[in-house]
């Protein structure tokens, strides 16, 4: 297999969810890809997370630590998730003038109902001297730095706007966006909401088998009510560097990213904008042996509230320390079955006001399931897990409770466990 190949085959291992490329500028006709996932989980024991049982509205007894507030599920995704649906509609136009023009939705359905996600438009080849780079305006997914094992965005910036992509420099593809908020496009308060000015590198090569991806990221306030606009929500920015290694057996990557007066994104109206957040991944895939694949990540995040974070967020803690380390280990019988576990351990140190109220939240989740597939790759699809869950937590404070959800669902300090079983597909077209 020659570099390139080599290079774009593990480039698209890693782009998670990335089925909106699909519907790209260079297919012609109606488009119709998609991206789905449902089950049930049976429990007798007492729940764990009211709020994420009632997120995954399946029946799984959902393991989520309080003060997660970085992924939907504590210790991996594997038998402790939500039922999801998306549904990529599109239509490419015959290419004219040299160009191609598409259209692109995404219709998704989960705990909040239907919802149209994404609407955009894309033309590549626009600009003759760069045939590759495509300008879009819409509301789209865009800016996103996505986990496998966690199901998480460590970086995103969705959003209504418009953007240029793919615009290649020779060294590495430049990418350029204006996003705002797509999940509550109206602020009901006039209040104004945070818009991401963005911009990366992407496919930097350093040698043969690394590449390296930088983010620059700027967000600042827009509201027809101007005054004092800025004390709820400042000018943000973010700062961040991927670096991807290739292997003869997989890859691994590294992520990187600091945020000031921002988490993870600036355009997520629920996520909390702390004085300052320093976040990362490190994850990858390896097939050890033709039957044995090994999937793992180690996922932090450091966020810290001065005092004006804490009023603008209306929290009660200083700052916060969350860890998750989760490896799934796959072993293939042959191309029709193969059994997967999962082991996921997280903890959460959180320093409170109130020095009382100080603790570490801790758990893990061990997920034994066995695979029906179409195939017996490890990215093959679809597939039919059942599977069995056990997970244990030990909850010392509930203080990074930001709408009292825990509080309010009866959440009690102390330690707790569950045990699930159940049934659930996955599959993507």
């Amino acid at each position: 297999m020659n570099k390139t190949l080599l290079k774009y085959t593990a480039l698209s291992s890693c782009v998670l969810f990335a089925l909106t490329a699909n519907a790209n500028a260079n297919e012609e006709g109606f488009t119709f890809h998609g991206y789905a996932k449902g089950g049930i989980g049976i429990t007798n024991d007492d729940i764990l997370s009211p709020g994420g049982y009632d997120w995954a509205n399946n029946g799984v007894n959902i393991f989520r630590l309080p003060g997660n507030t970085y992924t939907n599920s504590s210790g991996g995704r594997l038998g402790n998730e939500a039922n999801w649906l998306e549904l990529h509609l599109g239509y490419g136009w015959a290419q004219q003038n040299d160009m191609d023009w598409a259209i692109h939705s995404n219709i998704v359905h989960g705990d909040g109902g239907l919802a149209l996600d994404e609407l955009a438009i894309k033309s590549a080849g626009v600009v003759p001297s760069n045939p590759e780079a495509t300008i879009w305006a819409g509301k789209r997914y865009f800016n996103r730095v996505e986990t496998f094992l966690t199901d998480s965005q460590p970086m995103s910036n969705d959003g209504l706007g418009f953007g240029i992509e793919n615009y290649d420099l020779g060294f590495g593809k430049l990418h350029l966006g204006v996003t705002r908020n797509i999940y509550e496009e109206a602020p009901q308060d006039g209040a104004g909401e945070l818009v991401a000015f963005t911009s990366s590198l992407s496919f930097i090569e350093l040698s043969d088998n690394l590449t390296l991806n930088l983010y620059a990221n700027y967000g600042t306030p827009f509201s027809p009510d101007s005054e004092n606009k800025t004390d709820d929500k400042p000018n943000a920015y973010q700062l961040a560097s991927k670096l991807l290694l290739l292997s003869r057996t997989g890859y691994d990557e590294l992520f990187v990213r600091y945020s000031k007066n921002a988490s993870g994104s600036m355009t997520r109206s629920w996520e909390a904008l702390p004085d300052y957040q320093i976040g990362g991944f490190w994850q990858g895939i390896h097939t050890l042996t033709d039957s044995y694949t090994l999937s793992y990540i180690w996922q932090h995040e450091t966020a810290s509230f001065d005092e004006d974070a804490r009023r603008r967020n209306d929290i009660r803690i200083k700052d916060s320390h969350w860890n998750a380390f989760v490896a799934r280990n796959t072993y293939t019988w042959n191309s029709r079955t193969s059994t997967e576990l999962e082991l996921g351990y997280e903890f959460i140190d959180i320093t409170a006001i109130d020095t009382t109220d100080d603790g570490t939240n801790s758990g893990y989740k061990a997920t034994l399931s066995q695979n029906l597939h179409l195939a017996g790759g490890f990215w093959d699809r679809p597939v039919i897990r059942f599977f069995v869950t056990y997970a244990e937590q030990d909850v010392e404070t509930l203080a990074y409770d930001r709408w009292d959800l825990d509080l309010n669902n009866g959440v009690t300090t102390g330690k707790a466990d569950a045990l699930t079983f159940g049934a659930q597909f996955e599959a993507w077209w």
